[in-house]
């Protein structure tokens, strides 16, 4: 009887042991999804520390707790240091994790503690399998992606990113089976879709590929620069071209409920150091809409596309990024110092208050060019002597608005996207020497004409200087003749650009303004070569050296750079295309460029007489 009751209970024991492995099935299929398809990650490579490109990867939580400089703080001042995942355990509002640094001043420190995370910090991805109870019978694949600092138009210490799969499926098994429908890239306060035959979505067999914007980490679809002026788009332009770096992040596939080793999961502070304003440490993954209703978060904040800019993005679409970049960092600036940033701001408001109350402006309506001029009036006299010559200037306006808007399109022709096999490099850019070659050659090759036009300009104001009016025509063939005026302009665009680019020169940039500001008139109205233009400015400015180095610095501002920033304030509070805030920064430029040329000539002339009052007393 023991024997046939031993038999007998056998079969009940292994239906029991059949009726629990089901879960443990369940989860070896859940694994199974997420590995199918894990993401492929492609980060802009940073071969030089603290410098351009991505500095941080997508790693693990346990990487940031049980470190000693680390600590879990509270809404009542409570400190707990090395915080593991069950000291955040059910910690909400008022908790977050501090991590070494400031936030709002960053520098390089947050990149070097990444780095000491040695190994603990591999690449990691977080798989969740969620379910809408709005939306029965849609599953949804999620990877769920920690950064240890956001480093973008805001910055705050931790920053979660995700993407997710949806499968017309009730079970992981189903899904596994079936394949995907579609996918959403979570991209600042918004997302991307696209369906999973879309061709804009990469893969890599059923892996997709995530181009994580430089610093923001906003998940995008290709390599490109991201325009965007939305908290749902982001404020400001995203980065993920052109080199990149192939990452195949390990799977960690998360638990339904916390478990051990998982407690983190119900934490609902921030992960990361609080800080005012949109610095602020972000909450997790449980806390978001996506978390519980992923189709809902897909189907009302998903959008079919993100706005690209071209690889040459033009003055409008360049000064746009250059704007909003500098912008953020100025306030991020002001909430990190308040006091100190203030009082640097007035200080300049003063300091420009000063120069302009420091000048005379109206000049009485006397556009005769030969004369001694204050500064303000060189600027009021200039667009008196554009606006009032136009019928003469025209050709020149012309030639300067065709010519950069021909190298604009040349290059941006020259640089177009090529697609590649590389899903590091998408666009060929890379490959694409020719291309950056062919770019680099039609600068060089267009920037004479604007040089040759700007020389012009010099010598159609010398004529109604000398009452010998030239037209423009004429004038652009006699600046081509005799060019170096059109070289001293191109040595000194070339020279002061370059050094003005880093901080280092740009303290040398700025002497070489003050030595050579009017090498280009002297050129042009003395006939001299280039070595001997610049030798005659650096006598003529001798003990004029501050006003020149402002003065032209204004006029150059005004000439080369703010046709630029009307074009990107166009692209901010319009909704124009970038073709035509490009078309109306070259428009604007065409205009100012000559405007530049006209006020160094006056200035020219002032220094001129100058000299010449000075050595009148000698001469007698």
């Amino acid at each position: 009887m023991r024997g046939q009751a031993t038999w007998t209970a056998l079969p009940v024991a292994l239906l029991v042991w059949v009726g629990l492995a089901p879960p443990a099935h369940a989860q070896d299929i859940v694994t199974d999804l997420a590995q199918h398809y894990a993401p492929v990650v492609v980060v802009r490579e940073h071969p030089v520390p603290c410098s351009d490109g991505e500095p941080f990867l997508p790693t693990t939580v346990e990487a940031v707790l049980g470190r000693p400089d680390v600590t879990l703080r509270g809404p009542a001042g409570e400190q707990i240091p090395a915080p593991t995942a069950s000291d955040l355990a059910n910690r909400g509002d008022g908790w977050y994790l501090d991590f070494p640094g400031d936030p709002l001043d960053p520098g390089c420190g947050y990149e070097q503690w990444f780095d000491s995370l040695a190994g603990q910090a591999s690449p990691t991805v977080y798989a969740h399998v969620a379910t809408d109870p709005d939306h029965p019978g849609t599953l949804a694949l999620q990877y769920w992606f920690w950064w240890v600092y956001n480093d973008w138009n805001d910055r705050h210490e931790g920053d979660w990113e995700m993407i997710q799969l949806l499968f017309d499926a009730a079970t992981p098994a189903e899904a596994l089976a079936r394949g995907p429908t579609s996918v959403a890239f979570a991209q600042h306060e918004g997302s991307e879709t696209s369906s999973w035959s879309d061709q804009k979505l990469l893969r890599v067999d059923d892996h997709v590929v995530v181009y994580p914007g430089q610093g923001s980490h906003a998940a995008y679809f290709t390599q490109a620069r991201w325009f965007g002026k939305s908290a749902a788009a982001g404020f400001g332009c995203d980065e993920t071209e052109p080199l990149g770096a192939e990452l195949r992040p390990a799977v960690v596939v998360l638990p339904e409920k916390p478990t051990a080793g998982f407690e983190w999961l119900s934490f609902t502070g921030r992960w990361g150091e609080k800080a005012p304003s949109f610095n602020n440490g972000p909450t997790g993954p449980n806390t978001k809409e996506q978390w519980a209703h992923p189709v809902t978060w897909q189907v009302e904040q998903g959008r079919e596309g993100a706005v690209s800019l071209p690889t040459i993005g033009g003055p409008a679409a360049d000064s746009f990024c250059d704007l909003t970049r500098s912008g953020s960092l100025l306030f991020i600036a002001l909430l990190d110092q308040p006091v100190l940033v203030a009082l640097a701001l007035v200080a300049l408001v003063l300091l420009a208050v000063l120069l302009v109350r420091g000048t005379r402006w109206r000049h009485g309506g006397d556009t005769q060019p030969d004369r001694e001029r204050r500064a303000g009036q060189v600027v009021s006299a200039s667009f008196g002597l554009l606006f009032g010559h136009l019928r003469v200037l025209w050709p020149i306006l012309l030639v300067v608005g065709l010519s950069t808007a021909g190298a604009l399109g040349l290059q941006q022709l020259a640089l177009r996207s090529r697609p590649s096999g590389d899903i590091t490099d998408v666009n060929g850019l890379t490959d694409s020497a020719v291309g950056v070659i062919l770019a680099v050659l039609v600068a060089f090759a267009l920037a004479p004409a604007v040089a040759i036009a700007l020389s012009a300009t010099c010598r159609v104001v010398e004529g109604i200087a000398r009452d010998h009016r030239i037209s423009g025509w004429s004038s652009i063939a006699l600046a081509a003749r005799r060019p170096s005026g059109a070289l001293v302009q191109l040595v000194l665009l070339v020279t002061v650009s370059l050094l003005a680019s880093s901080l280092v020169g740009l303290p040398v940039a700025l002497l070489l303004i003050a030595l050579w500001a009017v090498a280009m008139p002297a050129a042009v109205i003395e006939h001299l070569g280039v070595i001997g233009s610049l030798r005659r400015s650096t006598r003529l400015t001798k003990g004029r050296r501050w006003r020149a180095v402002f003065l032209s610095a204004l006029l150059v501002w005004i000439g080369f750079s703010l046709p630029g920033v009307i074009g990107g304030l166009m692209l901010l509070v319009t909704g124009w295309p970038f073709w035509l805030t490009n078309l109306a920064a070259i428009v604007v430029g065409a205009v100012l460029l000559p405007f530049s040329a006209i006020g160094l000539t006056l200035q020219y002339y002032d220094f001129r007489q100058e000299e010449r009052r000075d050595a009148a007393p000698d001469s007698a």
